[in-house]
């Protein structure tokens, strides 16, 4: 047989039958977990004060000073036993370190004929970026470097922005601390592993012991611009408690799923825009019909039984969220903290390797989607740098006993090397049997039509159904918060035709960072600027 015909006689077939199952497995993952979702929602959950796990709320920051107010306002007011919880901001020096190097640019800045905003991203919060090149522009010439620095040294950082709010919320609340790490270097992880080294200074006020109180303690990780569900503490010590009366066993992660539905600043008009949404969409189905549906599936195998060969086959690699992640303190201190550069998925990868128990919240936390381009490739770069190596995840945990045998370990990180090849080429191969079809017969035209149209227009019709029920689900602990992503009803209308191209968005990540390697010039990741 030609090669022609091989392609068009098995690859074809093979790769269109591909689409089709993961486009039915998409939708039923997506709207099951969605149900799920909405049902808990409806229902009470309460925790027995003196039976509480302990539960401490870690709120890394960095360049947050927009965001601090709301969130530390939304954190200390979630309902919980005031004596069992505390919620802890941390703050680096890295962030200082930058500002101090960051000042030798404003000479060039202030001598630039015209200044933009874009050329302030990272100086000043961007909400004060259009603002600040307006009065730089508008100055006179032999002003603006005086104007400028007078700006940039009045502009209060994320630590001198905390610092007041804490002493503010100190008497409202939960307890709240703030915490500064020293420039050790590392990314958020730094951060988290320094507050997990200060746990007597945060608990011990509240009467913690680590002798007595380690095995019942959690460590929540969240991002800075999350909005949590008012019920989030108690969902926490409801799943920690269920699972552990279901299995014997208190799970090592409980993981609640990050809805990006806080629409804080709008989608940019034109293509560019309309590519944010379809991503918007896509991180929406994947926090559902991935994230949630492989976490709620490794919380059943770990309460049945079923032969060994058929569980190593079933049993998913698990991605971590760090927005919504709770990780047992005995476990976090096995795996010697929080892994760089990617804490979530280092954890999660590794806690599943180990074979440890991970269970699911029952509600859900609020955060933005990404609506700027330069962000969203720095989170597909560096996630795939991360998912990439889940040999380097297995050989740090290699010392730690597992509940897995060497063979279930070798399939969890041979589907996740899968998953990898097909995030990099599945796009385009299944493109080019969607085209081939034609040649291929009647009957893979019809499958290629029905996938496509499962995976994209059906699919993405559903989520914008989805969306504002899901919002209005969560209950935060203020009625002012972002609604939903608000979409015109033309923009629903590209969004839908559109679809199909989705999966190609996120490839531009992780090719430009391989191809950045390949001609060895630095790869950097930045930070998601607010």
């Amino acid at each position: 047989m030609t090669a022609a015909g091989l392609w068009l006689h098995l690859a074809v077939p093979a790769l269109l039958t591909l689409l089709l199952a993961r486009a039915l497995w998409a939708l039923v993952a997506t709207e099951l977990s969605a149900r799920w979702l909405l049902t808990n929602s409806h229902r009470d959950h309460t925790t027995a004060g003196q039976e509480a796990p302990w539960l401490v709320v870690l709120l890394p920051m960095l360049r947050e000073q927009t965001v601090a107010a709301e969130t530390i306002s939304a954190f200390t007011s979630l309902d919980y036993p005031p004596g069992r919880t505390a919620i802890v901001v941390i703050t680096t020096e890295r962030e200082e370190n930058a500002r101090r190097r960051a000042r030798a640019r404003l000479p060039a800045l202030a001598a630039a004929s015209h200044l933009t905003e874009a050329q302030l991203h990272g100086l000043f919060p961007r909400a004060r970026c259009r603002d600040v090149a307006h009065e730089i522009n508008t100055a006179p010439i032999d002003q603006r470097l005086a104007t400028l620095t007078e700006l940039y040294d009045a502009e209060p950082t994320t630590c001198q922005t905390v610092t007041a709010l804490v002493e503010q919320r100190a008497a409202a609340g939960l307890r709240v601390v703030h915490l500064h790490q020293p420039d050790s270097g590392g990314r958020k992880a730094g951060q988290l592993n320094h507050a997990t080294e200060h746990l007597d200074e945060i608990l011990g006020p509240l009467g913690w012991q680590d002798e007595t109180d380690a095995d019942n303690t959690y460590l929540c990780v969240y991002d800075a611009d999350a909005i949590p569900d008012v019920r989030t503490l108690h969902a926490f010590a409801e799943a920690a408690t269920a699972h552990q009366a279901r299995t014997g066993r208190p799970p090592a992660l409980i993981q609640q799923q990050r809805l990006p539905l806080l629409a804080r600043r709008p989608f940019p008009p034109g293509p560019t825009g309309l590519l944010l949404a379809e991503e918007w969409l896509y991180q929406l189905r994947r926090s559902l019909g991935i994230e949630l549906a492989r976490i709620r599936l490794n919380h059943w195998l770990s309460a049945v039984q079923l032969p060994a060969a058929m569980g190593a086959l079933l049993r998913p690699m698990i991605y971590g969220v760090g927005c919504g992640m709770a990780v047992r303190l005995p476990a976090l201190r096995a795996l010697s903290g929080f892994p760089e550069p990617m804490e979530d998925i280092g954890t999660g990868h590794r806690l599943s390797l180990l074979g440890a128990n991970i269970a699911p919240s029952p509600v859900a936390v609020l955060d933005e989607p990404y609506t700027e381009p330069c962000g969203l490739t720095n989170l597909h770069a560096l996630a795939f740098r991360t998912s990439a190596r889940p040999h380097r995840h297995a050989r740090a945990v290699a010392h730690l006993p597992s509940a897995l045998s060497r063979t279930s370990k070798r399939l969890l990180i041979l589907r996740e090397w899968a998953d990898e090849i097909a995030w990099l080429a599945g796009a385009p191969l299944i493109t080019a049997a969607i085209v081939s079809s034609w040649w291929a017969g009647h009957l893979w035209l019809v499958v290629a039509l029905v996938g496509v149209l499962l995976h994209g227009p059906v699919l993405t019709t559903r989520l914008l159904q989805l969306s504002p029920l899901l919002h209005t689900a969560v209950l935060p602990t203020t009625s002012h918060i972002a609604a939903a992503p608000q979409l015109t009803p033309s923009r629903r209308t590209a969004l839908i035709a559109a679809s199909p191209v989705q999966p190609f968005i996120r490839l531009a990540g992780p090719w430009r960072m391989i191809l950045r390697r390949i001609t060895r010039r630095p790869t950097t990741f930045g930070k998601t600027e607010r």
